[in-house]
């Protein structure tokens, strides 16, 4: 029974050392003298004409106190630890097998002794690296929501015996099987989602996209994968990430989404749209978006995250929900609650255009709000149907695919003015437009904006019949306000809605020079007065006109 105890040991002793050297002999790890590897000071280094693999960093005698029976005294070091607002976990000093990695690629001590890439020397600077050394426990993954469960890390990816997700959760320092140690393959996200539970991620178009993507972004060890082979590493770096928060692999968060939306990988080119005459300028801001921010409280500013979450962004839409690009991203619901996850395309563009008022009006009217929540309110007298149908059942002059129970998106009117008709090569959505503000065609806000013409207020005309509004009979006067007297729409009418008066009326005070427009009657009245169906009265003064008040016995007004 000794004989086969002994036997059982040695034979332990002598397999499992082959089998580690077996793995290490053509990789980084092999540090031998005879492989050409330089042993830092402080190691004590056996016979050169030995193959020593494994006493650079073990040894069966002396050994430092610490675990694997560590062949060096680990030198005090303070590491600079990753920090992000989105980090429930308590990061603490590397500790265990962490701190034994550390030992030789932060580069204190084996300078020199290190022969890879730029990623093998991390410095003390931990900052711009994967977090290691905190517990990931229940509570973790609970708090964190998009964190798999603890108890499922049973494959490849592992927690140490302490609970703590350290280096060897990732690396297997003696198997090389994988690009950089890695315990699995990292192509298609493989090695991030098996701790990162990203909600519709493996449906989004970053996971499914079959885009060429650069060398710099490439899956480790791939050179030009695919986006979605490449998956989080299209955007995220492990290791000496330039943007340290969120591990970005570009200095600003704008720059990792242009690197491909600037029609290089991605179809469509983003770049210049940020450059027209009206724009959503994310070159202006940087580092600004929080992805735990409240919109009722955030500081001013647009990023492509505000509007786009990369992780679940589609390029369609399931039936009933908002347009797919969006998908995933926070809101504000038309009363102004905060919403984790918009539902509606209106609730996206809240979060900024819904909050406070605007800044830099184009035109001040009689009831100055340009808060576009308040306008588009399904509780005002008139809005555009963005949020709920309108409230005019009888509007006429709509063209043949819209009626009084359509909805629109705010998209409609703001969009890219080369993106129409649909077919155009251009990229959709309010990302830039030659026409103020991020309008998908002309409309112009001049009190007197000249001749009337299809051009000139195209952006209408998307909508209503020009030839219903200019021409019936028994309607508003639209023609000889709009074609004899040169008044522009805007003069009567905002877009967003009205919070005083039906058909959308609220009369525009001074124009974008800061010219008044309309003004007071001759006995002091400012305002508009619904009749009923089809009659309304005007007390005010406009294009050269007393109206004292005037009636006007039947009309179609836009709604």
């Amino acid at each position: 029974m000794k004989r086969v105890a002994r036997r059982l040991v040695v034979i332990v002793v002598s397999v499992l050392p082959l089998t580690a050297s077996a793995g290490l002999r053509e990789t980084p790890h092999n540090l031998s003298p005879r492989r050409g590897g330089v042993a830092a000071a402080g190691r004590s280094v056996p016979m050169s004409g030995r193959d020593d693999l494994c006493f650079f960093c073990h040894t069966p005698h002396s050994a430092a106190a610490q675990r694997g029976l560590w062949n060096q005294e680990l030198a005090p070091v303070i590491y600079k630890l990753y920090e992000s607002s989105t980090t429930q976990a308590q990061v603490q000093q590397p500790t265990g097998s962490s701190r034994l990695c550390l030992s030789c690629h932060d580069g204190v001590i084996a300078k020199g002794g290190i022969k890879g890439d730029a990623d093998s020397t991390l410095g003390t600077d931990l900052s711009d690296d994967h977090p290691v050394s905190f517990v990931y426990d229940q509570s973790l993954a609970t708090r964190r929501r998009e964190l798999v469960s603890p108890s499922s890390l049973t494959g490849n990816v592992r927690l140490d015996d302490t609970r703590q997700m350290q280096c060897t959760s990732c690396h297997d320092a003696h198997l090389d099987r994988h690009p950089k140690f890695l315990v699995t393959d990292p192509a298609y996200s493989g090695l991030c989602v098996t701790c990162h539970k990203l909600p519709h991620w493996q449906e989004s178009a970053h996971a499914t996209s079959s885009a060429s993507a650069g060398q710099a972004s490439a899956v480790p060890g791939t050179a030009q994968a695919t986006v979605g082979q490449n998956g989080c590493f299209s955007c995220h770096r492990s290791h000496a990430a330039p943007h340290p928060k969120r591990l970005l692999t570009a200095p600003t968060e704008e720059a990792v989404c242009l690197d491909c939306h600037d029609g290089r990988s991605a179809a469509k080119d983003l770049r210049r749209e940020s450059y027209k005459l009206s724009a959503h300028r994310v070159d202006r801001f940087t580092d600004v978006h929080d992805p735990i921010e409240n919109p009722n409280f955030m500081p001013p500013h647009v990023e492509c995250v505000d509007c786009h979450n990369p992780h679940q962004a589609r390029s369609t839409a399931p039936a009933g929900q908002l347009p797919g690009p969006l998908t995933g991203v926070s809101g504000i619901s038309i009363g102004g609650t905060f919403l984790r996850e918009a539902t509606f395309e209106y609730e996206v563009c809240l979060k900024c255009h819904g909050v406070t008022e605007d800044r830099d009006p184009i035109v001040y009217r009689v009831d100055q709000v340009s808060n576009v929540r308040l306008q588009i309110d399904p509780r005002n007298p008139s809005f555009h149907p963005v949020a709920d149908v309108g409230r005019n059942s009888t509007i006429q002059g709509l063209l043949p695919s819209l009626s009084a129970a359509s909805r629109t998106l705010c998209i409609a009117c703001h969009n890219n003015d080369a993106a129409a008709p649909f077919g155009s090569a251009a990229p959709r959505g309010p990302h830039g437009s030659n026409y103020r503000p991020i309008l998908a065609a002309e409309y112009h806000f001049d009190a007197t904006s000249g001749p009337e013409s299809y051009q000139l207020y195209a952006l209408c005309y998307g909508c209503h019949d020009r030839n219903t509004l200019l021409n019936r009979p028994d309607g508003f006067p639209h023609r000889q306000h709009v074609v004899e007297q040169g008044a522009s729409c805007a003069v009567c009418h905002d877009a967003h809605g009205s919070r005083r008066n039906a058909h959308l009326i609220n009369f525009m005070s001074r124009d974008l020079t800061s010219k008044q427009v309309v003004t007071p009657s001759s006995s002091g009245q400012l305002e508009y007065t619904e009749l009923g169906t089809g009659s309304g009265r005007c007390a005010l003064t406009c294009h050269g006109s007393d109206h004292n008040p005037k009636d006007y016995p039947a009309r179609t007004m836009p709604h």
